[in-house]
């Protein structure tokens, strides 16, 4: 809950700030939101398919098959995501305007395409993380990812807001997700060791 209760209330953040850009800026960052949680449906069900992988894997103390797991559902989440960054980078312009036709808002959301390409190129690990963790119960680890990663985004967005304007905010945004996941990784090799030592 902790966790979900801050991953919304990041996104909620990110918005806000944008805000304070105009409010074509705030359309469009909203327009491209819709892109990331497009994008976000197919990269959760590699998660989910590694929830069930590797939930029975650890269930039977096969690390073999746990391993194999992971291997193979984030390769293709990562590939994946790639696709789909592509889309983003080489579709987005002309996307963007079946939601919008108001010239300032398609441009606004021009500049912000490239960052969203990022974050959905960067994002699939902590997808894939947030999965692998779910599907062996353990939640405490995706709490504490989700708490440092959530307070370095809120303090950070305003140093970096100041120093590069719209372009820091989807920087600390990208960030945020690639903490989520460094964090995550470095609670993993004990998860691994867990499932290896029973």
């Amino acid at each position: 809950m902790i966790r979900t209760l801050l991953l919304v209330a990041s996104f909620a953040w990110f918005v806000r700030q944008s805000a304070q850009f105009g409010d074509d800026v705030l359309a469009a960052n909203h327009i491209v939101l819709q892109l990331i949680s497009f994008a976000a449906f197919f990269l959760d069900a590699f998660a989910y398919v590694a929830e069930a992988l590797v939930g029975e894997a650890a269930g039977a103390k096969d690390v073999a098959v746990f391993d194999a797991a992971v291997r193979k559902t984030t390769e293709l989440s990562g590939v994946c995501a790639l696709g789909l960054a592509a889309v983003i980078v080489f579709a987005g312009n002309s996307l963007v305007p079946l939601i919008s036709q108001h010239a300032s808002v398609t441009a606004a959301a021009a500049t912000s395409l490239p960052f969203a390409a990022m974050y959905v190129a960067l994002a699939f690990a902590a997808f894939q993380l947030d999965g692998i963790f779910i599907g062996t119960t353990r939640t405490r680890a995706m709490r504490n990812a989700s708490v440092v990663s959530a307070l370095v985004f809120f303090m950070l967005s305003l140093v970096l807001m100041l120093l590069w304007q719209l372009a820091g905010l989807w920087l600390v945004f990208i960030g945020f997700v690639v903490l989520r996941a460094i964090c995550l990784v470095w609670y993993f090799p004990a998860l691994r060791r867990s499932i290896a030592l029973a």
